[in-house]
């Protein structure tokens, strides 16, 4: 038996942003991304940046490729008087129609960069029991989660015990465990008791 136990009172959708550590208060969001190649692109990494990446010179009948605004659920486990989240994406801000990660689970590849991946598991299931991801938010008072909230100067560290830092990667801005810069998440709380994304 699993020693997690699913709080969706206390579970929360948010949007996720990066604060580098040199400079907290310039904040740039985070969002999934499709590489352009079809709606159904193999993309899904963690875009830490500005938007740079979306082609905005197509078309809008033109797939091209994407940063989307993604909303995260945040849900909630308690363990020993701690919580741990497992991450999914909620949905897209603009609804976009080539958005298609709706309940997909952040995990980490071999290398260490963040993604979003397919989750067969219902939220708020057994998470050792299906070896599911689980982060923990490192200065995360669940007393200030509120609609509305925002909150700042997060670590957001791994179930391997890694805080997640910024690498950039050939222009491109992931989110990595093993290497690259320090910073921080901010949340921006959309609304709070979900009990699914």
């Amino acid at each position: 038996m699993s020693h997690y136990e699913f709080q969706p009172a206390k579970s929360f959708v948010a949007k996720m942003y990066w604060q580098p550590e040199d400079a907290p208060e310039s904040a740039c969001p985070v969002g999934d991304t499709g590489n352009g190649d079809s709606p159904f692109t193999s993309g899904g990494w963690l875009h830490a940046d500005a938007d740079h990446y979306t082609d905005h010179r197509a078309s809008s009948y033109v797939i091209s490729r994407r940063k989307f605004r993604t909303l995260f659920w945040f849900g909630c486990y308690e363990t020993v008087g701690e919580w741990d989240f497992e991450i999914r994406a909620a949905q897209d801000e603009q609804n976009h129609p080539h958005w298609q990660r709706h309940n997909h689970r952040l995990d980490v590849s071999r290398n260490g960069y963040l993604a979003l991946y397919p989750a067969s598991e219902p939220a708020g299931h057994d998470p050792l029991a299906a070896s599911s991801m689980l982060w923990r938010l490192e200065g995360l008072d669940m007393a200030k989660v509120e609609t509305g909230a925002v909150i700042a100067s997060l670590g957001l560290v791994s179930l391997h015990g890694r805080t997640v830092k910024r690498l950039f990667d050939d222009g491109f801005p992931y989110l990595n465990q093993e290497s690259g810069q320090a910073g921080y998440l901010a949340l921006k709380i959309v609304r709070t008791g979900c009990a699914a994304p």
